[in-house]
This record gives C-alpha cells, structure tokens and sequence, in this order.
C-alpha cells in the first residue's frame, strides 16, 4: 500500500508540473531567456583555451612520417666502395649486400612500438588540454516541498534551479598552461624516443657487421690455414720436420671451428635484437652487412656542445617542464582567490482561491483583498554564492610544493645539461680513438704482419724457421685483421652515441 501511494503522488506530481509547463512557458519567456543566457554563458567560458593543441600534435607527427625517408638520410651512412686491407684470401667473393642501414632506420622509425607508444601519449597529452580549461558541469537541483508554502501570489511547492561554478578565470589559463607544456614537453619526449631508436639501430646493426667481418676472415683463416697443414705433412713426409707441425696446425684449425660456433651464436643474438627494435619475428632472416669507410672528418667539442645545447630534445623538454611548473607556481597562488557560483532558480506557484474575508457589519461591503494567488504567477530568483578560502596552511603548502617541483625540473636540466656534455665529450674521443687506430691497422699494422707471415711461411718451407713462429705469425695476422673490423664497427657505434647525445646526425651537422 505504501508503495502504491508514493507512486500515486509522483504521478500527480509528474502532471502539475506537465500543466506548469505547458501554462506558463510563455508567459515566463524572460526568465527563462535569462536562465538559458546562463547555460550559454557557462558553455562558452568553457571551451578549450587552447584548441590548436591537437592540431600542432598531429601535425608534428605527420611531418615525422613524411620525413622517415629523410631522417633516415640523415642517420644512415650511404654504402661505399671502401678501400679494405689485404685479406688472408685475396679470391673471397664479398657477399651481395641485400638491405642497407638506411632501409633499417626507415623500417625502425615507422614500426618501432616504443615510437609508437610516445607518439599515442602526445596525443593523450593534447587531449587533457580540453579537460583542464573546461568549467566544471552546471548543477541542476529540484526542490519538492511536501508542504506548499503560501504566498501571496500562490501555493509554492516546487522549484527547479541551475547553477554554475565559475573559477577565476586565470585559473582555467594556468590549467590549460600546464597541459599544454606537458603536451609540447611529450612530443619533444618522442623525438628522444626516435633518436634512441634510430642509435640503438645502428649500434645493433654495427655489432652485427663486427660479427660478420670475423666470421669471414676466420672462414678465410680457415682455407689458409689447410694450405698450411699440406706443408706441414709435405714436409713430414719428406724428413725435413717432425710429426707435430702437422698436429699444431691441425689444433689450430680446430680452434677456429670453435670460434665460429660462437661467433654464429652470437650472430643470432644479434639479429634477434636488431629484429626487436624492427618489430619484426625474432628469426627474421638479416644478410650480411656492408663495409664502411674510415670517417675522415674531425669535430669540434664546442660546436658538438652548442649544438645539443640547443637541439637536444631531451633539454627542450626540461625546458617545457619547467614553463608547466612556472604556470603551476602561479596556479597554486590562485588558490588564494575564490571560487564564484551563479545561479538561477525558477518557483512554480499553484493557484489557489484568494482569501475573501466576511463583509464589515458596519458598511455590508467586502474589504478589497489582493487575488495574485489565484492566477498563481511563479517567483524566479538569481543566486551567487562564492568559495571562502581560509585553510591557509593548505594554500601556503600547495605554493610550497610547486615551487620545490619547479626547482627540482631546473636542477635536473642542469644535471641532464651535464650528463649530455659528458656523453658527448666521451663519444667524441671514442671516434677520434677508434678512427685513428682503424687507420693504423689499415695502413700499418696488418700490410707488416701480413708481410711477416709470407717470409716466415717461406722460411719454414726452406727449412730456416721453426713452424711455431710461422703459427704465431699466422695468428698476429688474424687477430689484427679482426681487430681492423672491430675498430670500423665500434667506430660507428661510437658515432651513433655522439649523434643520440647531440640530438642531430652527422650530415645534419654539415659532417661527412
């Protein structure tokens, strides 16, 4: 029964308030005009302060996609024609080059999930921007009371309001400001992210050259070193040497098998992380790389220094960092000023019969009485309220806080400064190591130990040297020709340090 009559009253209820509608709408066209000035009002204010900040993140995309090719060209070194020292095998055929570096830095900068991740987050950045310079939702309250006051100009019993919150509005600019340098602080976070790709590519990709460079010279070891055991048994067969000079160079030829085990283990390793960073299988199938000639320019640290002082995103987005907390200093001041509320309420009067009082005995007449209640004209108010901000220790902590978070991003620029400036001294005097002792090997070291082995090699065979030294001199050879490669790779590598600690490439730079 009980609920019988609470759904019976909200059904009367649901029908006055139809009749109120449908009577009076016309009649109430100015206030409710004003009511709706306020809605207008609130959505206005609280659109976007920034509406280009989507814009400007997919536009910075989009130019990075369109310039894959170009960026890769900037990165990548171009296959050349190197002039090589003399290898144990004069006759080996060089393998096909099939894919080139370049062709692996555009596949990484349009594949890589970690680009892909940053590029999704600058886009989520950009759309907190509309969040935080929005106004709050209007608030819509109804009042039913169970008992209707009486007035003059009706039965009140219900009253429907809007309100809307409105912050200073520097508060909603702060807010926008911040997004927005964290927006600009993500995209710059991205191209960091590309640059530690595209470096870790090309280390990857020069790890694994090193590799095939001392997988060939071994294998070509390996025919060099089976013409040296038919001289060996030659000469055993013919009484000239013992048994043994065989048997050592039989173990040496053994030795490079189990070098090549390792070697070939490696080389899978490698690719399979050269693949991780393509997003691709890890079995994927990577040829055999190209050669590289000695990097011939010398740089200069001050001008490497100036460079990433200024192109370096890792420092261009600190420096967003620190503009985000600047606006967040200021924001936490605001919080001194308060909060201001506008609303609107609208009150819906009942009709109701006029009070008519019983005539006066001395005339016979009635006395005149007001009869507004029985047309029951609605009442509308406009209320303002506003927020009163006296928790200062909350207010002063806020203004605390952001100021240490602003000093802490200004000491971690200085000490990301720091770091890059030793990353690139560091990777600078790598190259410059790394170069000069690959053209010592090429130039110097491997021409005399190649030419040592060919006179010891012909001294054993005339019988005037041991086959020990010819086997020493054999392995001098083979470990210095490796060591050329090594120092052709790690120089490389070297190089794709310096470039990700600069921020640029090399041939952007104007450097060969």
């Amino acid at each position: 029964m009980q609920f019988v009559k609470v759904a019976s009253s909200a059904a009367r209820l649901c029908q006055r308030v139809a009749r109120m509608c449908e009577s009076r709408i016309h009649a109430q066209r100015w206030p409710l005009a004003a009511a709706a000035f306020l809605l207008v009002s609130a959505v206005i204010a609280g659109c976007a302060a920034y509406p280009d900040a989507r814009q400007e993140v997919a536009a910075y995309v989009q130019a990075h996609a369109a310039d894959r090719e170009a960026d890769a060209r900037g990165y990548a070194l171009a296959p050349t024609t190197p002039q090589t020292p003399p290898s144990p095998d004069a006759g080996q055929e060089q393998p096909a080059t099939l894919e080139t570096l370049r062709d692996f830095i555009v596949l990484a900068l349009q594949s890589n999930p970690d680009i892909k991740m940053a590029e999704e987050t600058a886009r989520g950045r950009a759309e907190r921007i509309a969040q935080v310079t929005a106004l709050p939702d209007p608030m819509v309250a109804m009042k039913v009371l169970p008992e209707p006051v009486r007035t003059a100009e009706g039965d009140n019993f219900f009253i429907l309001g809007i309100s809307e919150r409105f912050p200073v509005p520097e508060k909603l600019t702060r807010a926008g400001g911040i997004a927005m340098e964290e927006t600009r602080a993500a995209l710059e976070r991205l191209q960091e992210v590309r640059l530690r790709v595209v470096a870790e590519v090309k280390r990857a990709y020069f790890q694994l050259y090193i590799i095939d460079k001392s997988i060939e010279i071994t294998q070509d070891n390996q025919r060099l070193l089976r013409g040296l055991i038919d001289v060996a048994r030659a000469q055993v067969a013919a009484g000239r040497r013992p048994q043994d000079d065989a048997l050592r160079a039989q173990v040496e030829l053994s030795n490079l098998e189990a070098e090549l085990i390792t070697l070939r283990q490696r080389r899978v390793t490698q690719a399979s992380r050269l693949n991780e960073l393509l997003d691709r299988p890890p079995a994927t199938r990577v040829p055999p790389l190209e050669t590289f000639e000695i990097r011939k320019a010398d740089m200069d640290l001050d001008r490497l220094l100036a460079t990433a002082a200024d192109a370096h995103p890792a420092l261009r987005r600190l420096q967003h960092q620190i503009e985000r907390d600047q606006h967040g200093v200021e924001l936490a001041r605001l919080a001194y000023w308060p909060d201001f509320t506008l609303g609107f309420e609208w009150m819906y009067m009942e009709p109701r019969d006029a009070f008519r009082p019983p005539p006066n005995p001395m005339t016979g007449q009635r006395p005149a009485v007001p009869t507004m209640s029985e047309d029951g004209t609605d009442n509308w108010a406009i209320t303002f309220g506003f927020t009163l901000p006296i928790w200062f220790d909350r207010i002063k902590g806020g203004i605390a806080e952001a100021r240490h978070r602003l000093l802490a991003t200004r000491q971690e620029y200085a000490a990301t400064q720091n770091r890059i400036e030793f990353q690139i001294e560091d990777a600078l005097e790598r190259v410059r190591a790394q170069r000069d002792l690959a053209a010592l090997f090429g130039s110097t070291i491997i021409p005399q130990a190649q030419q040592t082995y060919q006179v010891s090699q012909a001294s054993y065979i005339a019988g005037a040297s041991d086959f020990l030294y010819v086997i020493d001199n054999w392995r001098k050879w083979l470990v210095f020709t490796i060591q050329y490669h090594r120092s052709l790779g790690e120089l490389e590598r070297s190089v794709a340090d310096l470039e990700e600690a600069i921020g640029l490439s090399l041939p952007e730079l104007g450097e060969p």
